[in-house]
């Protein structure tokens, strides 16, 4: 009879590898390993970032001008939910311009955030804002104004155009606003929320510095609907396209005036 074969014990079936299982054990090692190298590079990378308070001003100026071309300002006080919602360091400026030359022509309303130390709580998506105070959209685009700048350069820019209706004596009122808004770097400006903080990044990272950013917004009523309610005369109208022009011309000649793109 052949000898009766002893299986092995079971301790030795469990200790004994194959050559796949030890390929699997130091993938899985040098996997460990890299894993922890990128985290050491992504946590020294911080000591490359500047110090806090390294922050370049804003390209534009603090202060808007009183009067410009034929234009007069009056300063508006920024109040309410506003200054509560956004960091105690956030400034602002706001000024509503009128023709002089032609007083049918609606107001300009120019405004100004321009943010502290925390960006995140200072400027925002307009979009969010105006959102939740009842506006609803109905034209989104980017528009660039050519030669708006002092050396020549072009202004990007975003358009928005929102309705609301609003209650007035007890009546139903429908309101139309066109509204441009960009924002302003030290450097650099751009139209794109997302794009400005990816700016940031790259300007902290590759040039070392913090920056303040100014949000601008210029916009004015479409007041051929009120023409059209009954509430204001025929002549005093301006269809979407005058004042999108008007608006654009506007900007035009205020923007030589309160943009320094050389400042330090």
């Amino acid at each position: 009879m052949p000898s009766e074969i002893t299986p092995p014990p079971t301790s030795e079936l469990q200790d004994s590898e194959t050559p796949e299982s030890q390929d699997s054990k130091t993938g899985v090692t040098t996997r460990l390993y890299i894993l922890a190298l990128v985290l050491v590079l992504g946590f020294s990378s911080i000591w490359l970032l500047p110090k806090a308070g390294e922050i370049k001003l804003s390209m534009l100026q603090r202060n808007l001008p009183e009067r410009f071309d034929a234009m007069y300002g009056k300063k508006k006080e920024v109040t309410g939910d506003e200054l509560k919602i956004l960091a105690k360091d956030t400034e602002f400026e706001r000024v509503e311009y009128f023709d002089l030359n032609n007083r049918l022509r609606p107001s300009v309303e120019v405004s100004v955030v321009f943010s502290g130390k925390d960006i995140n709580n200072s400027i925002h998506r307009p979009e969010r804002c105006l959102k939740s105070q009842g506006w609803n959209f109905t034209k989104q685009r980017k528009i660039i104004i050519k030669d708006a700048l002092a050396d020549g350069g072009d202004l990007p820019m975003r358009e928005i155009v929102c309705d609301q209706t609003i209650t007035r004596d007890g009546k139903s009122l429908k309101i139309r606003r066109v509204q441009y808004y960009t924002f302003f770097g030290h450097r650099v400006i751009t139209e794109d929320h997302y794009g400005r903080t990816l700016q940031d990044m790259k300007d902290r990272l590759f040039k070392g510095y913090d920056q303040q950013w100014a949000y601008a917004t210029f916009s004015m009523p479409v007041t051929q609907v009120y023409a059209e309610q009954g509430l204001i005369k025929p002549e005093a109208a301006f269809t979407l396209e005058q004042s999108e022009k008007m608006l654009e011309e506007f900007i035009r000649k205020l923007a030589p005036l309160v943009i320094d793109k050389k400042k330090e």
